[in-house]
């Protein structure tokens, strides 16, 4: 709260608007701050241009026709033009697109972030080929950092399969520059993502209606392929393939009925049926990564997202939990490094009350720890730190965070991001002493 006070009386000597943080500052006082709680401020235009801006960071420049605005989440501008310079001011791709908008809760946000769809295939920023892709505003988050460090933290974990790539970037739209973006994969079927083959939906009996799926589990529940599931009632979505045929979306329900059967049936949980159908080793590695982000999220749950491959004559293809997704806001808080953040979500309070999955998760936990993942975490956030400085100059200033929900909101940024690292050293060390307790 210090930090808040001298921060407005700064600007207030500076003779700039001082509202904004003198109704953060009550909303702290009275414990407000909360999903509800609102105030808007208009971006600082910045008279910036692509040929002038040089943060070092690579640039990505899109142009939609006739300069139409994108207004719509839902629908997507076609034929645009995207142009990405390497920071050395060569071109890294150049193509035709759609665009739209995206995200449920941060579209609504004064920074919008985009989703991408390449008319073809196209590697982006060295990383591997596909049409679809995302621009992260990551509007709430003063580190800027947060998906980037929990991305990081995921490919840690040996078990996860795919963690989706990013880079970040200056995007200008029509000429205008929107700021810092993280421009990374969208989470998709394919050989360099979600590594299963997509059921096909021609096909309506045998094998082909068992997968592969990816699965998000999400109160959103926006999806038009969805259910609440039978004992746990969580919501489940079918990803893709989003066109699958009545028979695959049946055996999907099924699927999820045996689960939560085999999980909330003493009898077979006591038989640990469940471990037919889940590989708990993903499952251990999903739940370190939101301990150790101290994600509250997934209480909900959202984006929380699994798969499966297709059954084989030999057995059932076991559901895999990732890929991680979403932790730019209620992550890498201080005040939660002493205790559980995501042991009551999804399944796990009833997975913990299996004394094989508390070995699987000291075991994977034993595995991060001598991969170096502290030390290889906190290198990422220092040097992800020096390259986004000149960055937060601009963005900082054009996008002023106006809504408190993450409690580095008005810290700079080099303190902002101290304090995230702070907080994962401190959840790194608890949770070690909470795993080897359990």
């Amino acid at each position: 709260m210090n930090s808040l006070y001298r921060s407005v009386l700064r600007l207030f000597l500076q003779g700039k608007p001082v509202l904004p943080l003198l109704l953060s500052a009550v909303m702290l006082l009275f414990g407000c701050g909360t999903s509800d709680d609102w105030y808007y401020t208009e971006p600082q235009s910045q008279a910036v241009s692509i040929d002038d801006l040089n943060t070092g960071l690579p640039r990505v420049d899109i142009r939609t026709a006739d300069e139409a605005p994108i207004v719509s989440r839902t629908t997507w501008l076609t034929d645009a033009q995207m142009t990405i310079y390497n920071a050395d001011g060569t071109i890294d791709y150049q193509g035709t697109m759609s665009i739209r908008g995206r995200g449920n809760f941060t579209w609504e946000l004064p920074k919008k972030p985009y989703a991408l769809k390449l008319n073809k295939k196209g590697e982006l920023l060295g990383m591997p080929r596909h049409k679809r892709w995302c621009l992260l505003s990551n509007w709430l988050d003063r580190t800027m950092m947060r998906n980037a460090v929990a991305f990081e933290i995921s490919r840690g974990m040996s078990a996860l399969e795919y963690t989706p790539r990013g880079k970040f970037v200056e995007v200008f739209i029509n000429g205008k520059h929107q700021g810092n973006y993280y421009l990374c994969e969208h989470i998709k079927i394919d050989a360099q993502r979600v590594p299963v083959n997509e059921a096909d939906p021609g096909i309506e009996s045998g094998l082909g209606v068992t997968g592969g799926f990816l699965f998000e589990v999400d109160d959103h529940f926006d999806e038009p392929l969805r259910f609440m599931s039978p004992r746990a009632s969580l919501p489940w979505q079918l990803k893709e393939p989003d066109d699958a045929n009545s028979a695959q979306f049946d055996y999907v329900k099924q699927l999820v009925t045996n689960l939560e059967d085999a999980l909330y049936d003493d009898r077979r949980f006591a038989r640990r049926d469940f471990a037919q159908l889940m590989e708990l080793s993903t499952f251990a590695d999903w739940w370190i990564v939101h301990e150790l982000t101290m994600n509250t999220e997934v209480r909900h749950p959202r984006s929380c997202f699994m798969y499966k491959d297709m059954d084989t004559a030999a057995g059932i293809s076991k559901i895999k939990a990732g890929p991680v997704w979403d932790f730019d806001c209620w992550t890498f808080n201080p005040r939660h490094t002493n205790q559980f953040t995501a042991v009551s979500s999804m399944y796990y309070l009833r997975l913990f009350q299996d004394e094989q999955f508390r070995s699987i998760v000291k075991y994977r936990w034993q595995l991060a720890k001598d991969g170096g993942l502290l030390e290889n975490v906190c290198r990422f956030i220092d040097v992800t730190e020096q390259q986004l400085i000149l960055s937060d100059q601009i963005n900082s200033r054009m996008w002023p965070i106006t809504r408190v929900i993450n409690p580095d909101t008005f810290l700079s940024f080099h303190d902002a991001t101290k304090n995230l690292k702070a907080a994962f050293v401190g959840k790194y060390y608890w949770l070690d002493n909470a795993i080897s307790d359990l």
